[in-house]
C-alpha cells in the first residue's frame, strides 16, 4: 500500500466524505463538460461515496453477540455507543457454559443501545445475575420465557426506555429479584404470569413514567413494591398470588392512575396496602389467610354532575358504578381485621357512591342530611355545632315571640326565660327540663302560648333529638373497643 493510500485510511469518516468530494470535483473540473449528463453522474456518484462512509446498523445476533459480551463490558459499550443499534439478540443462548469461568454472569453497567433487546427462551443456569445499572433504550426489551436458576437477579439501578418491557412468563427461580431504583420510561412493563419460587421481588424506590404495569396471573414469594414515583394510568394485578409477605405502597405521584386491579388475586401472607388514591382499588374477590393492613390506604370517589332530569340529583354522582361493591369490599376487609376507622370510612364513601343510583331519591336526599350533619358517623364536632346553633337560634325566636314587656333583663326582656326554654326543649331527658320549660312558658307567653310558639318547639325537639344521637353515635364510633 503506498503512502498516500495509508493516509487516506487512516482518515475519519468525515475526513474520507471530504476526500471524496474533493477527488471528484478535481475529476470534473479537469476534462468533464458542463452536461446535464455529466451533473447528474457526479452528483450520483458523490451520494453513493458518501453513503458508504455512513456507518451501518449494528445487528448483533446470536455468537456474534456472545463474543462481544465475552470481551467484558469496555469494549461492549465502545461497540454500542459508535453505532446505531437495531438488535441484540440472545435468543435462546445457553449462559449456563459461562459460568465454567465466572460463577457470577455481569451484564452491569452496560449499554444495549436504543433497538430491540432480546432474551427470550435464554437459560441462565445456577448462580447470580447482574444487570445493575445496565442502560437500555426505547425498543423491546424481550425477557419473555427466560429461566433463571438459583441466585440474585439484579436489576437496580437499570434504566429502561419507552419500549415495552416484556417478562412473561419468565421463571426466576430461587433467590431475590431486585428493581430498586430501576427507572422503566414508557411502554408496557409486563410480569404476567412470571414466577419466583423463593425470594423477594424488591421494587423500592423504583419510577414508573407513563407505562401501564401488569402483574397478571404472577406468582411471587415475597412482593416489595415500594416504588418512588407512578405516572402510569394502569396497575393491573388480577390473579395475582403471594406466598407470603406482600407490600403495596402507592406514593403521591401516583395522581394519574386510572385503575388499579387486585381482582381474583391470592395472597397467603400478610398484606399491606397504603397509599393515598384518587381512585378505588379493584379487592374484589381476592383471599387472604392472614391480617390485611388497611389503616393508611385512604381512596377518593370520582363524581361528576349529571344532566337534567325530570326527578333532579342534587349532588354529583359517581363516575363508575361498580366504585360501590368495589367499597363493600374494601368494607368488609377492614371489618374482618377489626380495622373499625377504616372500616368507617369505605363504608361512607360506599353510602355516597350508591346514592341516585342504588338509592332512592328521597333515601338520596337523607343520605346527603346524614354526610352533611356527621358524615356517617364519623365526626362529633358536626352535630355538636348544628345543636349549638339551633339552641341560639331558638332563643331569638323564643324571644321575638314573646308577648311580656317587664323592664328587668333576666325576666323582663326575657332572653333569661328564652334560653331557659330554649336549652331545656333541647335537652328534655335532664330532670329538671320539665319544670324550666313550664316555668319559661308562663313567663314569656302568659301560659297561653301561640302556634308558632308550638311548632317551634316541637321542630326544635325534633332536630334537637336528631342532633344528639349524631353526637352518640360519633362518640361510639370513635371509642369504640
Amino acid at each position: 500500500m503506498s503512502p498516500a493510500q495509508k493516509d487516506h485510511s487512516a482518515q475519519s469518516p468525515s475526513g474520507q466524505k471530504a476526500s471524496c468530494v474533493f477527488y471528484i470535483a478535481k475529476r470534473y473540473f479537469r476534462g468533464h463538460s458542463g452536461g446535464a449528463l455529466h451533473v447528474r453522474a457526479t452528483e450520483n456518484e458523490i451520494k453513493s461515496m458518501t453513503e458508504e462512509a455512513k456507518p451501518k446498523p449494528l445487528f448483533l445476533t446470536g455468537e456474534k453477540a456472545l463474543d462481544l459480551w465475552r470481551q467484558g463490558r469496555d469494549a461492549w459499550n465502545r461497540k454500542i455507543d459508535r453505532q446505531k443499534v437495531e438488535i441484540i439478540s440472545f435468543t435462546n443462548v445457553d449462559f449456563a457454559a459461562e459460568r465454567y469461568f465466572s460463577p457470577q454472569l455481569s451484564f452491569a453497567g452496560y449499554h444495549f443501545g436504543n433497538g430491540d433487546v432480546k432474551f427470550s427462551g435464554v437459560t441462565f443456569g445456577d448462580g447470580e445475575i447482574d444487570f445493575s445499572k445496565a442502560t437500555f433504550g426505547d425498543g423491546e426489551i424481550d425477557f419473555s420465557g427466560v429461566t433463571f436458576g438459583k441466585g440474585k437477579v439484579n436489576f437496580s439501578n437499570a434504566t429502561f426506555g419507552k419500549g415495552d418491557v416484556n417478562f412473561t412468563r419468565t421463571s426466576f427461580g430461587n433467590g431475590d429479584l431486585n428493581f430498586s431504583r430501576a427507572t422503566f420510561s414508557g411502554g408496557k412493563v409486563i410480569f404476567s404470569r412470571a414466577t419466583l419460587r423463593d425470594g423477594e421481588v424488591n421494587f423500592s424506590n423504583a419510577t414508573f413514567d407513563d407505562c401501564t404495569i401488569f402483574l397478571n396471573e404472577t406468582k411471587f414469594s415475597q412482593l416489595r413494591f415500594r416504588p418512588k414515583a407512578i405516572k402510569s394510568s394502569h396497575i393491573r394485578a388480577n390473579g395475582l398470588s403471594i406466598k407470603n409477605l406482600a407490600v403495596l405502597f402507592i406514593p403521591l405521584s401516583a395522581e394519574r392512575l386510572e385503575f388499579f386491579d387486585l381482582h381474583g388475586a391470592s395472597f397467603d401472607g400478610p398484606l399491606i396496602v397504603s397509599g393515598n388514591l384518587d381512585i378505588v382499588p379493584d379487592l374484589r374477590d381476592t383471599k387472604f389467610s392472614h391480617q390485611v393492613e388497611l389503616s393508611r390506604l385512604s381512596v377518593k370517589l370520582r363524581r361528576a354532575w349529571q344532566g337534567f332530569s325530570w326527578l333532579p340529583k342534587l349532588y354529583r354522582v359517581t363516575e363508575d358504578p361498580t366504585d360501590s361493591s368495589r367499597l363493600r369490599r374494601l368494607k368488609e376487609i377492614a371489618e374482618t381485621n377489626k380495622d373499625h376507622q377504616a372500616a368507617l370510612r369505605f363504608s361512607a364513601d360506599e353510602n355516597r357512591a350508591r346514592r341516585w343510583i342504588e338509592t332512592s331519591w328521597f333515601g338520596s336526599v337523607l343520605d346527603m342530611a346524614f354526610s352533611a350533619c356527621s358524615n356517617y358517623g364519623q365526626s362529633i364536632l358536626r352535630p355538636f355545632v348544628a345543636l349549638f346553633l339551633l339552641t341560639a337560634a331558638s332563643i331569638g325566636l323564643y324571644k321575638k315571640l314573646a308577648v311580656t314587656a317587664d323592664v328587668e333583663w333576666w325576666t323582663g326582656l326575657g332572653w333569661g326565660q328564652s334560653l331557659l326554654l330554649s336549652i331545656s326543649n333541647s335537652l328534655p331527658f335532664l330532670p329538671q327540663s320539665r319544670e324550666l320549660r313550664k316555668t319559661a312558658q308562663d313567663a314569656l307567653y302568659s301560659n297561653d302560648p301561640s302556634f308558632w310558639v308550638d311548632a317551634l318547639m316541637i321542630g326544635q325537639g325534633v332536630f334537637s333529638f336528631a342532633f344528639l344521637f349524631l353526637i352518640g353515635l360519633g362518640l361510639r364510633n370513635r371509642f369504640r373497643l
